[in-house]
Formats: C-alpha cells, structure tokens, sequence
C-alpha cells in the first residue's frame, strides 16, 4: 500500500484514500498509525479495488457530459460533439479555455433557469480550474464552477448549480439548506456519490492529469 502519515495536533485520527490511490492518515504525535491501517485493511482493499476499476474506465478517453470522447492531438483546441472527439493542442492552457467557453453556455443556462425558479439573483459567473470542489459561493453573490464540470453527466451538473445558488440564501450546510436544495433537486445525496465517483475519474483521467499540469 502506497501510505501517507501527516502527523497533526488532532484528537482523532483519520484515514481517507486518494483517487491516486494513495492512503493518507492524519493522526497525532506518538498513534500508532500500523494498527490503525491494520484495523481497516478490508475496507481499504475495498476502496483500492473500486479505484482501479475507475482506472480503467478513465483510460477510455476524455469525458464530456458522462461519455468519453476520442482525443485527437492537433493545432486548434475544438469539442466536436457531433463526432464525439475532443481536438487538444500542444498548450494546457489553450485546450482549457476551450473546456471552459464549451461548459460556460451550459451553466449559464442551469444558473438562469434555477434563479428563476428559487428566486434568487446571483451576481457574476465564473468557470475556473479548481483543484478541490465543484463550485463555490461567495459572500458577494459570485458563483464559481469548475472546469472539471465539462466531464460530468449534465444532471449533476444541475446539482452543482442548484447547490450554489442555495448558498446565496444559507451561507451553510445547515438543515434549511438541504431542504432547500431538495425542494429543487431531490435526489441530491445520490448525485453527491456520483459526483465522488466522477471525481475520482477525472483525477485518474491521463488528459485531465496534463490539463492539470501533472504529466
């Protein structure tokens, strides 16, 4: 096993495995981190096997709404949905921009129409390459999505747009937050498994890791 220890001033310890397939245990000074990985051997034989049965599913191509696209290496970076290929240019940061005005008009589409219908009046959009979340609100009334929202099916798009603009009325995860967001989206504890799941794909993606500067 591939194994992190991150030694923190925590009263408990805890163990969470990477989409890399790395396991990393944050526990204090002195635990004894052998036991505690010991203790939860099944569990993370478990979690490593559905990782690389993820592996192989993000080997097929790169992902756009849910599917995978063929890449094709060329000179202009260009999404074909009609042939289902994905032109990437010799520049990151080229074929990015790309992603991101193919995703803008999608979200800004989901952001008008659930505005309307919760009665809420977000400020500015913004489509960025984060590294850690799918989206965010912030205090000004500003959304954020994340690129990577190119990858996912479109209906869980619409979860992380209905999320955020939830945010504009709880700044937090309170329960009348949840209540709100299933008044729009009911099933949004199954779409938050499956955003983990496409997560995971992503970060497995050998596309996504160059677009992320990793390869």
């Amino acid at each position: 096993m591939n194994l992190e220890v991150r030694r923190r001033p925590v009263k408990y310890a805890r163990i969470e495995v990477k989409p890399d397939g790395r396991i990393v245990v944050t526990a204090p000074e002195g635990y004894d981190v052998d036991s505690f990985v010991e203790r939860h051997r099944g569990w993370l034989e478990a979690r490593l096997g559905e990782i690389e049965g993820l592996k192989e599913v993000a080997e097929k191509g790169f992902p756009i709404d849910g599917e995978f696209y063929r890449v094709i290496r060329g000179r202009r970076a260009k999404v074909h949905e009609r042939f289902k290929t994905v032109v990437f240019s010799a520049y990151a940061d080229e074929s990015l921009a790309e992603l991101k005005a193919f995703l803008r008009p999608k979200i800004i589409a989901l952001v008008d129409e659930y505005s309307r219908k919760m009665d809420v009046s977000p400020e500015k959009v913004f489509i960025r390459h984060q590294r850690s979340r799918w989206g965010s609100c912030s205090p000004k009334g500003n959304l954020n999505f994340n690129v990577r929202l190119v990858s996912v099916p479109p209906e869980l798009r619409e979860y992380v747009v209905v999320h955020e603009l939830a945010h504009l009325k709880y700044m937090n995860h309170s329960k009348a937050f949840w209540e709100l967001v299933g008044r729009f989206y009911p099933d949004y504890r199954g779409a938050r498994e499956e955003l983990q799941r496409w997560w995971s794909i992503i970060e497995l993606n050998p596309y996504w890791r160059w677009l992320g500067g990793k390869e």
